[in-house]
C-alpha cells in the first residue's frame, strides 16, 4: 500500500491571476468510477466564494469557519455525487471547488486540491495507482511512494 500525489500541468491565461488546468477531461471518467466508493466528503471554499458556499451549504452536516476558509462536511449522497461530476469546466480549465476531501468510513482516501491541480490518494495499491494513472494525460506528474 502506498500514497499517490498527482500534479496536473497548469498554465497562466492572459491577465488572469489564477491558473488553468491544461486538461480537465480526466475528471468525469475518474470520478464516475471513484465516487461510488466514498461515503462522505469535506468541501473547502474560500470565504469570498459565496456562490459555491450557497450551493453546498444546504447539504452540510457540519460547517467550520476558519480565517479564510469555510469547510463543510457531509455524507456523500447521490445528489452530491451528481453535483461533483458536473464540476469540471472546460472553458475555465478548473474544477468548481478549491478543495474536496473524499472519505470512506471516516478515512481520507482522495484529496482534490487547488481546483483540481493536485490530487492525493492515500493507502492505495500499485495496481490502483496504475489504473488511476490511465485517466490522465502525458503531461501529468505522478509520485507514488510505498
Amino acid at each position: 500500500m502506498g500514497n499517490l500525489h498527482i500534479y496536473n500541468e497548469t498554465y497562466s491565461h492572459g491577465n488572469e491571476t489564477g491558473k488553468r488546468l491544461k486538461n480537465v477531461d480526466y475528471w468525469v471518467p475518474l470520478m464516475t468510477e471513484l465516487l461510488p466508493v466514498f461515503t462522505e466528503v469535506e468541501v473547502r471554499c474560500w470565504k469570498n466564494e459565496t456562490e459555491m458556499i450557497q450551493l453546498i451549504k444546504p447539504f452540510a452536516h457540519t460547517i467550520r469557519i476558519e480565517t479564510d476558509l469555510v469547510s463543510f462536511t457531509m455524507p456523500l449522497t447521490q445528489k452530491l455525487k451528481s453535483l461533483f461530476l458536473l464540476s469540471a469546466n472546460r472553458d475555465t480549465g478548473t474544477l468548481r471547488w478549491f478543495s474536496l476531501h473524499f472519505k470512506k468510513n471516516g478515512y481520507h482516501i482522495c484529496l482534490v486540491e487547488q481546483y483540481g491541480a493536485e490530487l492525493h490518494f492515500n493507502q492505495i495499491t500499485k495496481a490502483d495507482y496504475l489504473h488511476i494513472q490511465s485517466f490522465f494525460g502525458n503531461d501529468t506528474v505522478f509520485n507514488f511512494s510505498e
